[in-house]
């Protein structure tokens, strides 16, 4: 009998070709021991899953021990099993005795897949083999109630049993065989009566606890075999197809009843419990439902649970014997053939699990005519194909075209090769319903379709295809690259015969070399000849040498080393960084420090051709003594020989934006990542000899040509150089923060510490509440550094504990003394540069910090204006993202003479204290303190230019304090130090401007209407007509009834402005209109003494209008422009009554209204 591809549990439980054919495996004994152990040890478990890929032999081994507990082997059969078990376990040949002699014959209750609803299922297939052994059982609950239900009828209801009789003929059924159905729990026939019995009882429903009585059940059907000496071998194979259909209405009904049915088998002899599954249970819920793999978690632990798996050796022991038992007059391998074979498995280690002895007569002897790599290709065509028919057995007895027994007949002594499973496994490559095994085919099919068909071996050219298409199918390439020589020793070709038809195959782009992973593949990019295209294109390209260095430095493998051990002590990261250069660019010194973030730079210098290379040498040697923070490392080969990758890597980039040509073939996006990504490995593996450290004297340090010999002797190196360079830098353990870039939280949290510092600095832990990220930035700079926020608390600078702080604060206050005025950029690089190093996030806290002291007369200035309210927003934005560079800072040193000046303003604008500026300079208090005090004078002085101008002059220098406050102070200090008194009086006159302002303006007003005092005013205002409708005369005549106040609310009335907040342009204004309204006024009185050439007169109602005629200003001409031109565009498309209209309105209300 030949061997079966896969076992189905439910029809081959007890067949005997199965346990006459049975070869035990290490993996299953483990399985076998732990089940048969459950029927004859005391208190061990009854429960178990078997997990395992396909083709491992799970259903086999259940289909064993079910044979096994069903009493249904024969003691031959037994024997020869027991005899096939000692040569793996003595211990499971012990154990298969013993099951053996059991007195209970256990009855194999089989479910496979989706059965439908777990407790029916289970009750159902019970019930039915009970019913074979000739046990009629009718189960408690909702089966025992139905029928206990009908039985009452009979008895005591004759006229329901009757109609529930009729019912059941309607409908076409027994009443004896439907009993029978109730008996066996027919879900169906329950849920038939459930809906007649309402019918039957006047509208009665029928209680259904179905749903609660499952376990109570099993504990009936346990006692019932317990009864009759028997038990239940229970096997759910393919349970993972049961949980993947199940409903989530029955989930937890579900998992109720496995754990309640594990639980029972554990504690009765009656039931044992087997599941059968590929993957862990848990990993069919971890993809879909968190919850649900929590529930069965705690399910599993009811399970003993055994992992099956196919290893190599014990597939080629099992083949071997299939090979020996079922092939009549197999071949013997030659002595050449053997011995060249040999040969090449030593070169190709296909088979690591076994040693050299059992290669060689296991595969090469033992296997023959079978090829190794075929061989070693076969279990893993087995597992991609599952228990698909066409699995490991059935091709090794099969005796069709393409298997093995009938290659032995037809080619007795050659070699069955790997590519010839191709024709075996792939008979039809049209029916392939596996999507992963689908896409390998496609590929394969569009190589066989790209075949030249005037190639010298064609045979050969599609078995190279074949075979390419296995090996990736299987995934075998991690285990063995496909070189040319493997190609050569899977094929059974020569060297020459082999590289003949590579190199067509390569041009019709049917395979291609792999050269990033050094192995052959099947080409799967498009039909476009993109080798011409890149050539063109690169025809296009303008490549200059800062494009190569660019993308050389993209290709680097390495990018940064660190300096560990001085990390390591620091609590900080600093690194090198890696800089690609040329070498011409070293020569020429066109070298800049791009990178202002790394503390170390290795520039990696490569040659342009050899001859350059020795120049190189000695001036590497010569800048590395000049260097500090510099170190050099020289590639032993020229960059020349690389360009082409290069342009080529350039090249590609672009075409992978040519829409156009995407757009020509699907494949062609592929096909260019594939060349993109060899370029690119080619381009790595040049520049790789930095990060190889083989020992060869291509390192430039201090002067000096060396060889570093590992990664580790680098770090060490650039730590003894970090310590020279970079020994007074503060420890400030805070991984987030102490960096280069910081997230927006830290930022914030450094903002709201440097507030602190600037407002609550004498309070313990600056007044920060809570351990947010603020505490964690506090602790880490100050506490944690000896204490150095108590410095700051008592401004005491002078005792500072902490020695790298101490430096800082001495170097920072000598440079501030010395260039009182500079760059704020030289202040921030004290910090950032050597000996102390800070990271950039640090600094700004850090600043205020070591001059909190001396905060008032540090200033900053930007474009030579001053920059107020430097506070922690400010400093990170001028800092970190402005840049320190864009501004100047000032240090001020106020002496004595100042002071003093300062002493008197702060006395006599004592009322206009700038207190909001406490914490600010003495000098930015004085000026906020002046500048206070000019907001406070009435708009008029602060605006108009008819004053005196020495106010001017005072005035316009507070203004200019907003600006430039320095400038400001010293400007005052020269006018005023020696004669304070005159800054009074000025003050005074601002003050009183106001009064001055009015009496001029009194002036003016009775100058225009002609009158020499106010009371003359009043008489001229009550001479003049009571109905005349003049506007001078109605504001004037209502302003004059309050004599005290009588020109504040006249100018106010009559241009709509208080007078305190006028302009000169106010001014002007008024005068203007006094004036022509007193000329209209004289005109209306006595019409003969105008000029009526200057004046138009419009009567209107009963009242007369008169508009003087006046040269139009600019502004007055723009507005009348673009008035006329949008009523003549309107009069296009307007009624003439409408556009009349509109001028008449606004005729109305600005001339009608306005007098």
């Amino acid at each position: 009998m030949a061997f079966k591809s896969s076992v189905n549990i439910k029809f081959d439980i007890g067949n005997v070709d199965f346990i006459q054919r049975y070869i035990p495996t290490p993996s299953h004994a483990e399985a076998i021991r732990g089940i048969l152990n459950g029927f004859v040890v005391e208190n061990s478990n009854h429960s178990h899953i078997i997990i395992g890929p396909y083709g491992t032999g799970k259903s086999l081994l259940a289909n064993v021990t079910g044979s096994l507990v069903s009493k249904l082997i024969n003691p031959s059969d037994i024997s020869g099993l027991v005899n096939r078990f000692k040569q793996v376990d003595d211990h499971i040949a012990t154990i298969i005795k013993k099951v053996t002699d059991i007195s209970i014959t256990y009855l194999p209750i089989l479910l496979s897949g989706n059965e439908g609803r777990f407790r029916q299922s289970i009750l159902t297939n019970i019930l039915k083999k009970l019913t074979d052994q000739g046990i009629d059982v009718v189960l408690p609950g909702l089966a025992t109630k139905i029928l206990n239900s009908i039985k009452v009828w009979e008895n005591n209801f004759p006229e329901t049993y009757k109609k529930f009789s009729i019912q059941l003929e309607r409908d076409n059924k027994q009443l004896a065989m439907w009993i029978d159905e109730i008996k066996k729990q027919n879900d169906a026939e329950i849920k038939y009566f459930s809906e007649i019995y309402p019918l039957l009882t006047s509208g009665a429903s029928f209680d259904v606890d179905y749903d609660n009585s499952f376990i109570s059940q099993m504990e009936y059907l346990v006692s019932v075999l317990e009864s009759y000496n028997l038990g239940v071998f229970i096997v759910y194979d393919e349970f993972a197809r049961f949980l993947q259909g199940l409903n989530a209405s029955r989930f937890n009904e579900a998992m109720q009843d496995i754990q309640d049915l594990a639980e029972l088998a554990n504690r009765s002899k009656a039931i044992h419990f087997l599941l059968i599954t590929h993957k862990s249970l848990r990993h069919y819920f971890n993809v879909s439902n968190v919850e649900s793999a929590r529930e069965f978690q705690r399910i599993e632990k009811r399970f003993n649970q055994y992992l099956v798996k196919s290893d190599q050796a014990t597939f080629l022991r099992i083949a071997e014997i299939i090979m020996k038992e079922n092939i009549e007059k197999k071949p013997r391998i030659s002595t050449s053939k053997f011995t060249s074979t040999q040969n090449m498995m030593r070169k190709f280690p296909l088979f690591p699990s076994i040693n050299q002895t059992e290669r060689d007569e296991l595969v090469i002897r033992g296997m023959f005519p079978l090829h190794p790599v075929a061989i070693f290709l076969l279990p893993n065509l087995t597992r991609v194909f599952g228990q698909n028919e066409r699995t490991l057995f059935t091709f090794l007895e099969s005796h069709e075209t393409y298997g093995l027994v009938n290659h032995i007949i037809k080619k007795n002594n050659e070699y069955y090769l790997a590519c010839q499973l191709f024709d075996f496994f792939f008979p039809d490559s049209n029916d392939i319903s596996n999507d992963d095994v689908f896409e390998h085919i496609l590929l394969y099919k569009k190589a066989m379709a790209r075949l030249p068909q005037n190639i010298s071996n064609i045979q050969l050219a599609v078995n190279i295809v074949k075979f390419i298409t296995l090996w990736n199918l299987c995934g075998a390439q991690s285990d063995h690259k496909l070189t040319t020589d493997f190609l050569q020793f899977a094929t059974q070709t020569s060297e020459s015969q082999l590289l003949e038809i590579l190199t067509p195959l390569c041009e019709s782009k049917v395979i291609r070399f792999n050269r990033v992973n050094d192995y052959w593949e099947l080409f799967a990019g498009s039909s476009v000849d993109l080798h011409e295209i890149l050539e063109n294109e690169k025809q296009l390209l303008k490549i200059n040498s800062f494009k190569e260095v660019e993308v050389l430095q993209n290709n680097l493998d390495r990018k940064f080393y660190f300096p560990e051990e001085y990390n390591d002590n620091k609590g900080m990261t600093r690194f090198a960084a890696i800089k690609v250069v040329y070498g011409q660019d070293i020569l020429q010194s066109k070298v800049e420090d791009s990178d202002t973030l790394a503390d170390l730079t290795i520039y990696y210098v490569l040659p342009e051709d050899m001859a350059g290379r020795d120049y190189l040498e000695t001036a590497l040697v010569d800048l590395s003594k000049d260097s500090e923070s510099k170190y050099y490392f020289l590639h032993p080969e020229p960059v020349e020989g690389i360009k082409a990758e290069i342009h080529n890597y350039i090249g590609l980039e672009l075409l992978k934006r040519d829409k156009s040509l995407l757009a020509e073939d699907k494949g062609i996006i592929e096909e260019l990542e594939l060349l993109s990504n060899e370029a690119k490995f080619r381009i790595s593996n040049y520049l790789s000899k930095l990060s190889s450290f083989n020992g060869e004297d291509l390192w430039y340090l201090d002067g000096q040509n060396i060889s570093i010999h590992s990664e580790f002797e680098l770090t060490e190196i650039l730590s003894e150089k970090c310590y020279r360079l970079y020994n007074n830098t503060p420890i400030v353990l805070n991984d987030s923060f102490n960096r280069n870039t910081i997230s927006g939280a830290q930022r914030n949290a450094a903002i709201i510490l440097i507030e602190k510092l600037l407002t609550e600095y004498q309070e313990s832990r600056f007044g920060i509440v809570g351990n947010g990220p603020e505490y964690a930035l506090y602790a880490s700079i100050f506490k944690n550094n000896d204490q150095f926020d108590v410095n700051i608390n008592n401004l005491d600078y002078a005792n500072i504990g902490n020695q790298a702080f101490s430096m800082l604060r001495e170097r920072l206050i000598d440079r501030l003394e010395m260039n009182p005025k500079g760059n704020f950029k030289d202040i921030i690089d004290l910090f950032a540069r050597p000996p102390f190093g800070i990271r950039k996030p640090l600094i700004p806290i850090l600043l205020v910090a070591l001059l909190r002291d001396r905060w008032n007369e540090f200033m900053l200035y930007r474009n030579e204006m001053f920059v107020p309210g430097v506070n922690g927003t400010k400093l990170f934005d001028i800092i970190i993202e402005a840049g320190p560079e864009n501004y100047e800072y000032v240090y001020e040193v106020i002496n004595q003479d100042y002071i003093l000046f300062f002493n008197n303003i702060e006395v006599y604008f004592q009322e206009f204290l700038e207190t909001r500026l406490d914490n600010q300079s003495r000098l930015i208090y004085v000026c906020g303190t002046l500048l206070k005090w000019l907001r406070s004078l009435p708009k008029v002085i602060q605006t108009s230019e008819q004053i005196e101008q020495n106010f001017r002059q005072f005035r316009e220098c507070i203004k200019r304090s907003e600006i430039d406050p320095q400038q400001t102070i010293s400007q005052l200090y020269d006018l005023f130090h020696d004669d304070f008194q005159k800054m009074l009086s000025l003050k005074q006159y601002g003050e009183n401007f106001v009064s001055i302002f009015k009496k001029d303006l009194y002036q003016k007003v009775i100058k225009i209407i002609g009158v020499t005092s106010l009371e003359e005013l009043k008489n001229w205002v009550g001479e003049q007509s009571a109905s005349n409708n003049n506007k001078l005369i109605t504001k004037l005549s209502a302003s004059l009834e309050d004599e005290g106040y009588w020109l504040d609310q006249f100018a106010e009335s009559y241009i709509g402005v208080k007078l305190t907040e006028w302009s000169d342009t106010t001014l002007d204004l008024f005068v203007t209109q006094l004036e022509h309204d007193y000329k209209e006024l004289v005109y209306a009185k006595d019409s003969s003494l105008q000029d009526a050439s200057n004046i138009v007169t419009i009567q209107l109602d009963n009242s007369r209008i008169t508009i003087d005629k006046v040269d139009l200003s600019v502004k007055s001409k723009t507005v009348y422009s673009n008035l006329e031109r949008m009523i003549n565009s309107a009069g296009r498309n307007v009624p003439r009554q409408e556009l009349e209209y509109i001028v008449y309105s606004l005729f109305e209300n600005y001339v009608v209204k306005a007098e």
